[in-house]
């Protein structure tokens, strides 16, 4: 597991804490106790001041959250967000009312969605024919890449690396993500229907009213965002690869942008098998239509 990943753990398995130290009557459902054991060792992993920053944070974003009236927490695994979920913690207050929260360390992406799986997993179209055509596309775009790569391509361990082709051929990455964002955009514009943009949508930003929490360590700023009561987007208003850094950018029809980075997942890739790619999507957060409020801590 990575190091961002373990501090994600960290910084969820912290707030958890601090919330239960506060209201002892707290029930943790599903494994939240299990997650909580394994990840507190995680936060005590973490250099002093970090720990001091993430305990900072928890004890301040506590006080949002009407500890003395929370029943219960579930930490959700990361499989929930691949169904749409992107709550991280789930507190409940009883009587059905929830409150999901999408807790990110220092980054604000919304979803890391892999370029192949576009036509059944995030478009939901059910078209094997479609599906194929368009993996056959995205498939003959890795083979250009490909065929620029040398046997010395290598690491000192044998792997293929990127950083290797890129030092002999610099637009070999660049000329790789500009010709599958121009894919992705031609299927986007070309093979959707509005029930199938409403499931994009809600694919790359969340199928659940929840509230993101960004926790910006060098401001020390704690950043809530509302995502209720989202309006259903149906229709790509507009879509473009910006000229100055790449991402591909897709506005749709209920104001909502998104700005979508396509990178290498691992440094390594195999002639054998497909490249690793994935794109970052983000919510371009000076358009949305959604609350924020700032906190500092």
């Amino acid at each position: 597991m990575s190091v961002s990943n373990n501090n994600g753990r960290a910084l969820e398995a912290k707030l958890v804490d601090v919330l239960c130290q506060r209201n002892s009557n707290i029930s943790l459902l599903g494994t939240t106790a299990q997650d909580q054991q394994r990840d507190l060792t995680y936060f005590s992993a973490l250099a002093q001041l970090q720990q001091q920053l993430f305990t900072d944070f928890s004890v301040k974003y506590a006080g949002e959250l009407s500890v003395e009236n929370i029943k219960t927490i579930e930490r959700l695994k990361d499989s929930a967000a691949v169904a749409g979920d992107v709550t991280d913690i789930r507190i409940g207050y009883g009587n059905n009312i929830f409150k999901n929260i999408s807790l990110k360390h220092n980054h604000d992406a919304c979803k890391h969605q892999r370029p192949a799986a576009l036509i059944k997993n995030q478009l939901g179209i059910q078209n094997p024919t479609l599906d194929k055509q368009y993996r056959a596309e995205l498939k003959a775009i890795e083979n250009r890449f490909k065929a620029l790569v040398l046997p010395t391509d290598v690491d000192e361990e044998g792997n293929f690396v990127f950083r290797a082709v890129k030092a002999r051929v610099p637009n070999s990455i660049p000329d790789l993500y500009r010709d599958v964002c121009n894919l992705v955009k031609k299927y986007l514009t070309n093979h959707t229907t509005p029930a199938s943009i409403q499931r994009y949508f809600k694919f790359l930003v969340g199928n659940n009213d929840f509230e993101k929490v960004t926790l910006d360590p060098n401001s020390r700023l704690i950043l809530i965002k509302d995502f209720s009561n989202i309006k259903n987007a149906t229709s790509i208003t507009n879509i473009f690869i910006n000229p100055q850094n790449g991402y591909l950018v897709v506005q749709f029809d209920n104001n909502f942008i998104l700005n979508m980075r396509l990178h290498t997942a691992s440094s390594k890739f195999k002639l054998t098998s497909s490249l690793s790619l994935k794109f970052d999507s983000t919510v371009d957060m000076n358009n949305a239509p959604i609350p924020l409020k700032t906190i500092p801590f």
